[in-house]
């Protein structure tokens, strides 16, 4: 649960999930599940409430020594928007211990949520977000310390809701008819042991308004992406994890800009099943009003399993 004041009005929001695995036989585990959300907005003016819930359902089938077959589906209701079933498949093929070739087909639907509907930028009149992708990726492995994956993608989406910045001061939550991304990931990975593994990343994303084919704000061109983790060894109860992202081409009110940032999180785990967490995002508080860089962001929370 969750509330947070915005002036005088009160936002809230409740979430349950459950799920379990069975084993049927030894090629072949299914999962299952649902979750159920509440999200309510109450102030002088408005006391607004949604209700949704999900219900899920994915099968891990191993088809002899090399293939791996996960299809899945996702039904979800809204009790404003109605219902919406939402496939996805997806394939491993692996040629060898150490090198793979992973396929997935998925769709998917978002409904907006109170705050876009009623909050400070609402829209009252924004609709379902829907979503077609695929991705195809490969995977290599080099002797235990040296990994290394590629991963091609495509998606499109109608009505994807997004920040409207064009009438500023006048923000607001705006639906784009038609979307596409398509980009190439690329990520290497190296264990320097004693706890310490050094991740490198690089994001190439082309993201367009397929309505005015024009480029989409807010969206960098290429993203990098150098990490360093260390866990510590004996317990691997404590991690920390700092990174360097850096930004260029990033569109922005039909400019272009660059930016980097330095982000780092704390990990502590208790056995499997509690979590806590702390981090900064912007650490060095970079703020750039043309791309809604808006300063440092501190981050706590906690898990438990169930």
């Amino acid at each position: 649960m969750s509330a947070n004041s915005v002036g005088s009005s009160k936002f809230n929001f409740w979430n349950i999930e459950a799920r379990d695995t069975i084993k049927l036989d030894n090629n072949n585990r299914l999962t299952f599940g649902g979750e159920f959300r509440t999200d309510g907005r109450k102030d002088s003016s408005i006391d607004e409430s949604s209700d949704q819930y999900s219900l899920f359902i994915h099968d891990e089938l191993k088809l002899g020594e090399k293939l791996l077959l996960i299809p899945a589906v996702r039904y979800d209701h809204h009790d404003s928007f109605g219902s919406e079933t939402s496939p996805n498949i997806g394939a491993t093929y692996s040629f060898t211990e150490a090198s793979r070739l992973k396929a997935n087909y998925g769709e998917g639907y978002r409904a907006p949520s109170i705050s876009e509907l009623y909050g400070t930028y609402s829209n009252p009149n924004l609709r379902p977000e829907k979503s077609k992708g695929y991705e195809l990726s490969y995977e290599q492995e080099f002797g235990d310390d040296t990994a290394f994956k590629l991963t091609y993608f495509k998606n499109k989406k109608t009505d994807a809701i997004a920040m409207d910045y064009s009438l500023a001061p006048n923000y607001q939550y705006m639906n784009i008819e038609k979307s596409s991304s398509e980009g190439v990931e690329f990520e290497i990975k190296h264990d320097l042991g004693n706890g310490f593994t050094v991740i490198g990343n690089y994001d190439y994303l082309d993201a367009m308004n397929d309505k005015t084919n024009t480029r989409l704000n807010y969206s960098a061109r290429n993203t990098y992406t150098a990490k360093l983790m260390w866990t510590e060894p004996v317990k691997q109860e404590w991690n920390i994890t700092a990174w360097n992202k850096w930004y260029s081409d990033y569109r922005a009110d039909s400019e272009d800009h660059s930016i980097n940032t330095f982000n780092f999180v704390v990990n502590k785990r208790w056995g499997d099943k509690y979590r806590a967490y702390a981090g900064i995002d912007n650490l060095f508080d970079k703020k750039i009003t043309s791309m809604r860089y808006s300063g440092r962001l501190w981050r706590v929370g906690a898990e438990m399993t169930f």
